[in-house]
């Protein structure tokens, strides 16, 4: 169906992916409004800001790659934790970005909006390619399409590792990924895909900005450089590994169209970080704290299908459209958070020990109808039904009524219902006029549920509306522009908690802002894009009116303004009778004010990367440059109390500025070797 929103946006990566970008999650950032922030390792997640939301690690975004998703309920570390390291960056071929609960095929998570990643590879042969760069970082990756197939047809290996850009910051991982698909004729086409992946990474974790300005860190050198990279608690990183199956069948008819996919996940995670030093654990009396080192692991298996079955039909002169589909998901996995010693990082206590079984099935009804001429109405109602079955292994031995075992089993049972309407007033052929409204929800976290409870939601009733542009031109011009304005409530939101080491519910809040984007691909090889989002996000007193969006202290981390700029410029020339070829590429992104607790304001964030390349029949030479300016950036700032003196100090009480450093000036230098298939062989 055609895009049922404003901000419903089908990202062509395009050139846009010669801008130098680390992994396939930085892709994200050609999202309008999109900011990440990662503080953990090259290995883990980002935290997701867009438009308004702390969006955690995937709390609050329905991810998906070619349908199948990919984030993780009940997860220790974070409640939809949403891992996308595995897929490798050359073979992502668009992005499909809902930003808001308007399209009845969005399913859980989808809060602040929903993500798919799809996939394809435009060049047929085999690329090779190896890089190196600062701070002994090394890849390799190696693409194959093979001839007289689609774009959708792959396989690929990457490899990367490096000692990362300061102390405790070294990372590894390898990845792999193929799909094949297939058209029988009549319609009918399947694609099969298959991806695995493993890594590893060490984490700095964040330090006070007070330790930080008297130079104190005492595991590093006392010059400003080195302590701004420095670290506490060597004992912060994670391993990662997830493997995955995916089987999808669409049958496309004259005026109808069948859809079918089943999908298996098998993933294991586990984090260790320390936020607080030595505030948390409660020990014997006159005994030392022994630190608030915290592991959080999980590892499950995920089965599920999806389908939809679409039609279109003629009536009073116009074309509609009606579909109808189903996504069915079962979770088994174990989730589980210990404490760690500061000093050797050996657990001492158990916080959480969960084993899960999640079911999750849906039902939705889409449609789109043409009332006038100049009107289209599109929407549709979505149902979704959580079974939640919990057992908890950390109950404790002994309770009022005598001793009783450790493990005891919950069950519960929730219903979302989530209806979605949006009008599309077509102003010019090029031009239309777009008001949404929805209502998305995101699942209980099935740790905090008791027996037989029905579980609670956190819901979400959104609205937008603005202006889409897109002109297309002989010779290749074209632009694709917007002008939104949107509100978001959630009854149920979450921030972050240090103590935890996760977000963690707050209550209700309110956000609101607008967005302006716009993307020119010009016939002599310019591809840009611009956008520019405004946010206001707060946390409403009790019997706060809905319509007093002010009300309350502002929700914290929640960046106001954030605005990024993608350009790349590809040419060719002839010299000596043979073609030469290159690319310059360039990405910028500013983020500014940075809300934080108590009243505090984080500071300005500013990162230019840019790249060059060059290439001579089958061989292309490149050197790519990211914070080019070197600037210090603070990645990650939070504002709580802590204690990293030592185990015997009495720990204050007052709020302190802690932050994570952002990477500093690096550079990469790549080699690319291209071995085309024989043209008669291409398709």
């Amino acid at each position: 169906m055609d895009p049922g929103a404003a901000s419903d946006i089908d990202i062509q990566v395009g050139q846009l992916g010669d801008v130098p970008r680390r992994n396939a999650e930085q892709l994200l950032t050609l999202a309008p409004g999109l900011f990440l922030s990662n503080p953990s390792g090259e290995g883990h997640a980002s935290t997701i800001f867009l438009r308004g939301f702390d969006a955690g690690e995937g709390q609050d975004i329905d991810m998906r790659v070619e349908g199948v998703p990919i984030n993780e309920p009940s997860n220790a570390h974070a409640h939809g934790y949403a891992d996308t390291h595995f897929i490798i960056p050359e073979l992502v071929d668009r992005l499909r970005v809902i930003e808001g609960p308007f399209d009845p095929r969005q399913g859980d998570f989808a809060v602040a909006g929903s993500i798919d990643y799809r996939l394809g590879l435009g060049h047929r042969g085999v690329m090779a390619r190896g890089a190196y760069g600062s701070f002994n970082t090394r890849r390799f990756v190696a693409l194959w399409g093979p001839a007289g197939t689609s774009r959708r047809t792959f396989a690929g290996v990457d490899f990367v590792e490096g000692n990362g850009f300061g102390t405790n910051r070294a990372h590894a991982a390898t990845r792999a990924m193929a799909q094949y698909e297939r058209a029988f004729g009549q319609g009918f086409t399947a694609s099969l895909l298959a991806t695995s992946y493993a890594g590893r990474f060490d984490t700095a974790g964040v330090i006070r900005q007070d330790d930080y300005a008297a130079r104190r860190l005492s595991l590093c050198p006392a010059t400003e450089e080195d302590q701004f990279f420095c670290l506490y608690d060597r004992n912060q990183g994670g391993g990662v590994a997830r493997h995955g199956l995916s089987l999808r069948l669409e049958k496309r008819g004259h005026s109808e169209m069948f859809e079918q996919q089943v999908f298996a996940t098998v993933r294991q995670l586990r984090v260790r970080q320390n936020l607080t030093g030595y505030v948390g654990d409660v020990s014997p009396t006159g005994e030392p704290q022994r630190g608030d080192g915290l592991e959080q692991s999980y590892g499950g298996v995920t089965v599920g299908g999806r389908g939809a079955y679409s039609r279109r039909i003629d009536a009073l002169g116009r074309r509609h459209e009606v579909e109808i589909g189903y996504y069915a998901r079962y979770d088994d996995a174990d989730s589980a958070a210990r404490r760690l010693r500061f000093a050797d990082g050996v657990p001492y206590r158990v916080d959480l020990d969960n084993h899960l079984r999640i079911t999750n099935v849906a039902f939705y009804a889409a449609g789109r109808f043409t009332p006038l001429s100049r009107l289209t109405l599109r929407g549709g109602l979505r149902l979704d039904t959580f079974a939640f079955s919990v057992v908890d292994r950390n109950r404790p031995t002994i309770d009022r009524s005598g001793n009783r075992l450790t493990s005891e089993a919950v069950e519960a049972f929730g219903i979302a219902v989530q209806p979605k309407l949006s009008a599309d007033v077509s102003l010019h052929r090029q031009l239309h006029w777009i008001t949404s409204v929805g209502i998305g929800s995101r699942s209980s976290d099935a740790q905090a549920l008791s027996q037989g409870e029905f579980a609670p939601f956190a819901r979400v009733r959104a609205t937008e509306s603005g202006l889409v542009s897109n002109v297309v031109e002989s010779g290749s011009f074209l632009l694709n522009a917007r002008a939104v304005a949107y509100h978001t409530r959630v009854e149920r939101d979450l921030v972050f908690d240090e103590t935890a080491g996760r977000n963690t519910p707050i209550g209700a809040s309110n956000r609101f802002g607008g967005l302006g984007a716009a993307r020119i691909t010009m016939p002599f090889g310019i591809d840009t894009q611009t956008s520019i989002t405004y946010a206001e996000a707060y946390v409403p007193p009790t019997g706060a009116s809905e319509l007093d969006l002010t009300a309350g202290a502002r929700l914290p981390y929640v960046p106001r303004w954030v605005a990024r700029i993608d350009a790349s410029l590809r040419r060719s020339f002839r010299a000596f009778g043979e073609t030469f070829r290159y690319n310059v590429a360039s990405g910028f992104t500013y983020v500014a004010p940075r809300p934080l607790p108590f009243g505090q304001i984080g500071p300005a964030y500013g990162m230019l990367d840019v790249a060059v390349r060059f290439r001579y029949r089958m061989v292309e030479l490149g050197l790519e440059g990211t914070n080019l300016f070197d600037r210090r950036n603070k990645l990650a700032v939070y504002n709580y109390a802590s204690n990293f003196r030592g185990p015997s100090e009495f720990p204050s009480r007052l709020s302190q500025q802690h932050f994570a450093a952002g990477p500093p000036q690096m550079f990469m230098a790549t080699c690319t070797l291209y071995f085309d298939a024989p043209e008669e062989e291409q398709q």
